[in-house]
């Protein structure tokens, strides 16, 4: 073989050789697995005892009457807030209100869970008139005392409230005959994200 054809092997090898380095082949060990998971919402399902929060006749100003009510939570998470939403509609019998609203001389007393009967003092947590809670959508009722803690998973909390025509000492006679009929909304929400 020549001089010349040797030299030109070399080269070739030499060649073949670095391109064989520069291009990076390599050889590693490898593994792959996969995962699969779940996820699965909880439910927050709110019951009620009632479907009419009150039904109340005859009044006249001073009357108070107290209600128990009781709601459940039927779902899987704890509901740690409780939203009540009121709305009402008066009619006026004789139409002499002249722009008073019935509602403004109703007061919502909360209660808490010692009253057994008798007078309201000492007993009230919180209270509020119909007219200042229909403007008030989301009044928390677990914020107001009434639901401290809010209500568990699979669990259920009674309340009481009273129900006051407030006496004003002045002439409410524009009132009698009057009507309200109130509705009440309740809106359970859940707590903050937590680590699982």
């Amino acid at each position: 073989m020549g001089i010349k054809k040797t030299l030109g092997l070399g080269v070739a090898s030499a060649a073949l050789g670095l391109s064989l380095i520069g291009g990076g082949t390599f050889a590693y060990f490898s593994s792959t697995a996969t995962s699969t998971a779940t996820f699965a919402a909880g439910t927050l399902k709110l019951g009620s005892s009632f479907n009419t929060p009150v039904a109340l006749t005859n009044l006249k100003p001073g009357d108070y009457t107290v209600r128990t009510f009781t709601l459940s939570n039927d779902g899987t998470l704890d509901i740690k807030f409780l939203k009540l939403a009121s709305t009402y509609t008066v009619t006026d019998a004789k139409g002499d209100n002249a722009g008073q609203d019935l509602g403004d001389h109703f007061k919502v007393k909360l209660l808490d869970n010692s009253y057994t009967g008798g007078s309201l003092s000492g007993h009230v947590l919180s209270e509020i008139s119909l007219k200042d809670l229909k403007n008030t959508p989301s009044y928390d009722l677990v914020a107001a005392g009434v639901l401290p803690g809010g209500i568990a998973a699979a669990g259920s909390k009674t309340f009481k409230i009273a129900f006051e025509f407030v006496d004003n000492t002045l002439d409410q006679n524009i009132f009698q005959g009057d009507g309200l009929s109130l509705n009440w909304t309740f809106d359970a929400l859940q707590g903050l994200g937590e680590a699982k």
